[in-house]
């Protein structure tokens, strides 16, 4: 069976599902997209006509949107082929759940949902993974509960945050494989950790305490549609344990913006309980979830951002001499 998956690139629920897909079936072809870039990368392999190559496409962890999805929903060679999880309440709230072949869900009995546990369940309903295998079962939780926050609000548990800093030290790829040699191992004992994995995560922990205690000290404060905004320009992979750090430590701001000129793309993480940024994001043009959204930034933008920051540089330079 031949697979071609689309999904998140950007943190550990994204490529659940990859190592997910890997698990599942033998032959798998994988686009790894931004939040914002979904629509064109499905456009190529519709416009080249490969896209009815494949016995099965999926789109995880993302919203699709129209026209695509009517455009689907009209296609008779690929409506009974394709299926759509997530789990974003901007995707729910656009009615985007309405075709027979998209399965939105916020919430479920076992939690909040993300795009690994939606499409899990689809997997094992369908008979492809088996829900008796522990250690994928417990991958799958891990995944879901960092992509909640339930780690950290419900359970207290730091395993799943573990796991995405050792998807931080090893990059994309790198976690595909390590997962899928970790899971597609015949051991019946549940999810643990190795000790070069526990080794690369104590060391990232290291790291990444030492970047957020320069960073928070570089913040920038603005008010936005009527809320106090933290502002900072950062490397992408510190966007969550930034917001957490702020959380913490009392920090007085509504929200963060975190700017990552590298990825092209704004975060925006609460701070305070009743503050909703996937408004925030949405006035920016952006989408997301209430704790945690993000906007693209265009070119024009970071080319002004990019002037900005080498004003100020020189400016430091210059008090410095």
């Amino acid at each position: 069976m031949k697979i071609l998956l689309f999904t998140h690139k950007s943190d550990i629920d994204g490529m659940g599902n990859a190592v997910l897909a890997q698990l599942a079936f033998d032959k798998v072809d994988y686009v790894l997209c931004e939040t914002f870039n979904l629509q064109d990368e499905i456009a190529k392999y519709y416009d080249n006509g490969t896209i009815y190559n494949y016995d099965k496409i999926f789109v995880t962890d993302l919203w699709l949107e129209e026209p695509t999805l009517s455009r689907v929903a009209k296609d008779e060679q690929l409506t009974g082929k394709f299926f759509v999880f997530d789990h974003h309440k901007s995707a729910l709230e656009g009615n985007f759940n309405k075709y027979p072949f998209t399965t939105i869900k916020i919430s479920n009995e076992h939690g909040l949902c993300s795009g690994t546990s939606l499409f899990y369940e689809y997997l094992v309903n369908n008979g492809f993974i088996d829900r008796t295998i522990r250690k994928i079962e417990d991958f799958k939780e891990l995944t879901r509960k960092y992509d909640t926050w339930e780690w950290k609000t419900k359970y207290n548990d730091e395993t799943p945050h573990e796991l995405t800093l050792l998807f931080d030290s090893v990059g994309c790829d790198g976690y595909r494989k390590l997962m899928f040699e970790k899971l597609s191992n015949s051991a019946s004992e549940g999810f643990q950790f190795s000790e070069l994995e526990r080794m690369l995560i104590d060391r990232k922990i290291s790291q990444v305490q030492e970047k957020i205690s320069n960073y928070a000290k570089k913040v920038y404060y603005i008010e936005i549609l009527g809320f106090k905004a933290g502002i900072l320009f950062i490397d992408y992979e510190y966007r969550n344990d930034l917001a957490e750090y702020f959380r913490q430590h009392n920090f007085d701001m509504d929200f963060v913006m975190l700017i990552a000129l590298d990825y092209g793309t704004i975060f925006y993480r609460s701070v305070k309980d009743n503050m909703n940024v996937r408004l925030i994001a949405e006035a920016m043009g952006g989408k997301g979830h209430d704790k945690a959204a993000s906007s693209p930034i265009s070119e024009k933008q970071k080319r002004e951002l990019i002037e900005v920051l080498t004003k100020q540089n020189k400016t430091i330079e210059d008090t410095r001499i």
